[in-house]
């Protein structure tokens, strides 16, 4: 398991870098690594192979979680 804003870290890759990778705007790459968003499950699936199966659908769901908690 791995969060999808410490697998950017891991490949060194900056949010524009991400979104041309996975085929999405940067800003779509914040909301996912900062948890306001989470990604839907077409999208799930292209991250899941991306990473490798180091993220998953449910270390999106950990994310948004977090950052809720965050805002209590």
């Amino acid at each position: 398991m791995m969060l999808f804003k410490d697998w950017l870290t891991k490949e060194n890759l900056d949010y524009t870098e991400a979104g041309a990778r996975l085929g999405v705007s940067r800003i779509t790459i914040y909301y996912w690594a900062t948890g306001q968003n989470r990604p839907s499950p077409k999208f799930n699936h292209v991250i899941a192979e991306k990473t490798e199966g180091l993220v998953t659908a449910n270390d999106h769901q950990r994310m948004y979680e977090l950052a809720r908690m965050g805002d209590e």
